[in-house]
């Protein structure tokens, strides 16, 4: 796997739709996020021969969008595993190119979860030993493992909220950011409770938005206008579905994936490597 290292690069990225896109269906606004990504390199949807997606909207999401971008690409993946489903298709796009299944792939993804009412599949599959206790999905399977958190190490509510205040600040750097007010932990600590001990700006905002990313092999990616952005490492672990299924409530297959991603590193720097579970934590 270390043969990846370098392989690939990203040559255009594109965004649409970010905070609220009224009147746009999921699909529309991952359309707009391809547009921009291909504009940005110079590529048109033609090119594209390589598609990358996940959708919680559809149950066949290469052949959806596929269809919508009038498309016909000759490889594809669709795995769902959650919000890291992308991050780990950056990893495929890469095998996919290098042993030339395609010439230019394509990730993308596109939600209007806020203006279609908050509406999103997150729990399709029945869950035996959750269901009884109509579990509101995913909060409370957060709340269970923060709880987990605070009783095995001493957390607090301020360490969690911390991390609530800490995205808002990053936030105010950023001029696409759905919310850029002031954020204070007292905020955050007297916010309503929703899911103990996880109040409502605990939680992530529910938006609209997308984005694509176009990726090449590195043999051309300094064919295109702007710098590349070389594919330096990346793997994948699952560990579970259901929440009374995670062997260990505060640790997450996250910590196994990191570990293996870093061995692209070519100086060992865990820094270089970007972990993110996408049920149970970052």
């Amino acid at each position: 796997m270390s043969s990846l290292r370098g392989s690939a690069a990203v040559v255009g990225a594109g965004l649409a739709g970010l905070g609220e896109a009224p009147g746009f269906s999921a699909l529309e606004i991952l359309g707009l996020s391809v547009d921009a990504a291909l504009e940005e390199c110079g590529l048109g949807l033609g090119d594209v021969d390589g598609l990358f997606t996940a959708s919680s909207f559809h149950s066949m999401p290469t052949v959806s969008v596929a269809e919508f971008l009038g498309i016909f690409p000759r490889f594809s993946d669709g795995s769902m595993i959650g919000g890291s489903s992308f991050v780990a298709q950056l990893q495929l796009a890469a095998m996919a190119l290098d042993a030339r299944l395609c010439e230019v792939a394509l990730i993308a993804y596109g939600s209007n979860q806020r203006t279609a009412g908050g509406k999103l599949v997150s729990m399709t599959e029945p869950q035996p030993y959750e269901r009884a206790y109509r579990l509101r999905y995913p909060i409370d399977a957060y709340a269970l493992v923060a709880a987990r958190h605070m009783h095995e190490f001493g957390t607090t509510r301020a360490d969690l909220a911390a991390v609530a205040v800490a995205a808002r600040d990053w936030a105010q750097l950023n001029p696409d950011a759905f919310r850029r007010d002031p954020l204070s932990l007292e905020d955050v600590l007297s916010a309503r409770m929703v899911s103990d001990p996880l109040g409502v700006l605990d939680c992530c905002l529910v938006t609209d938005g997308g984005g694509a990313v176009v990726m090449v092999r590195a043999e051309r990616a300094r064919d295109f206008p702007r710098p590349p952005a070389y594919f330096l490492g990346g793997a994948t672990e699952l560990s579970h579905r259901s929440i009374a299924e995670m062997p260990d409530l505060t640790t997450t297959a996250a910590v196994r994936s990191g570990a293996a991603a870093n061995v692209f590193c070519a100086d060992g720097d865990l820094a270089a490597t970007w972990h993110y579970d996408g049920f149970s934590g970052r």
